[in-house]
């Protein structure tokens, strides 16, 4: 059975943000939608955090199980954060797609059309995982809302994370979290959408020769994790450079981006990955194009999560991003 199961919820406090020693929090200022019952009309511009809890993808991978905790994980680390923005933003938590494992497919399809319902209404959807199969229903339902027969859609494609995530698919069209970016690819194709890829932080020795292969053959940009740290220059440039030619920018964040010593809590972690502070202008760089027009991010496994490192990074990360959309979403 798939259910829309509601995060973990405490009351805001009544006390004020002026009494001595009272600090308010995110807990203070997101809302909850019920997305069990009828969509309330949304405010133009809200932010809806949906949560996609699979480990379906990973298992198909042969990673590691837990990131189908991550959602409510993630969510729980992000209430307790302080609220550091001057202005009130339309924040809202609408739980998690939840399902057997062997029901992936029925998931995405939920995911897909949740994503584009909410959209409709003007929200900019964060979708929070689970493994990086949540990519293929949340484009799909990106598409879904950007779709005009009177116009060609254009959406480019940026994925942050150690894999390609380009691997062959499997039979009858399964997805994976380590194919769903193949098959965004294949369905862009199919659907004359015009798409152009790009990858940055790139492990040399966690993506197979044919992978890179594959990339290079749908000419995808790629931006190895050593060039990023040590010709970030040359990096920030040729990244701007793909930025000015983009339309509409789906983004898409794999924790296992970071070193395990950042990031111990993922799927597939990484001895040789980057530090926060290599990535962030990057990340930055990204979302100051003002292209962005969706987001989400994954594999975060709360069993690995040593003292909750991981899942503060991605907090601190989630917190960029709405920073940057509240301004020009």
């Amino acid at each position: 059975m798939i259910i829309l199961n509601p995060h973990s919820y405490t009351p805001p406090s009544p006390l004020v943000d002026h009494q001595e020693g009272y600090q308010r929090t995110v807990l203070q200022e997101i809302s909850l939608l019920d997305l069990t019952k009828p969509l309330p009309l949304l405010e133009q511009g809200s932010i809806v955090l949906l949560g996609f809890s699979s480990d379906e993808g990973v298992k198909r991978d042969l990673g590691r199980f837990g990131a189908a905790d991550g959602p409510s994980y993630l969510i729980h680390t992000l209430k307790k954060f302080p609220w550091s923005f001057p202005q009130k933003i339309s924040l809202w938590d609408a739980g998690s797609i939840c399902f057997p494992d062997n029901r992936l497919e029925e998931g995405e399809k939920l995911l897909e059309e949740i994503v584009a319902a909410l959209r409709a209404q003007g929200a900019f959807v964060i979708v929070i995982g689970g493994g990086h199969e949540l990519s293929w229903g949340h484009f799909q339902g990106i598409v879904k809302s950007l779709f005009s027969p009177e116009e060609k859609l254009s959406i480019d494609v940026l994925h942050l994370g150690a894999h390609f995530n380009l691997k062959p698919l499997f039979p009858h069209q399964q997805v994976s979290s380590g194919n769903s970016l193949h098959q965004i690819y294949e369905y862009s194709q199919k659907k004359r959408i015009e798409s152009r890829y790009a990858y940055l932080g790139i492990q040399s020795h966690s993506n197979t020769f044919e992978s890179f292969k594959y990339a290079d053959s749908i000419k995808a940009y790629a931006a190895l994790a050593d060039e990023m740290i040590n010709q970030p220059e040359k990096i920030h440039q040729a990244l701007e450079d793909w930025l000015a030619l983009s339309k509409k920018i789906y983004l898409t964040l794999s924790l296992d981006v970071f070193a395990a010593a950042f990031a111990p809590g993922v799927s597939a972690p990484q001895a040789l990955g980057m530090s926060p502070h290599q990535l962030l202008p990057f990340f930055r760089q990204v979302l100051a194009s003002g292209k962005v027009a969706g987001f989400d991010i994954a594999e975060l496994n709360p069993i690995y999560d040593q003292d909750g490192h991981t899942a503060r990074l991605a907090v601190s990360l989630l917190l960029e991003v709405l920073k940057a959309i509240s301004q020009y979403h």
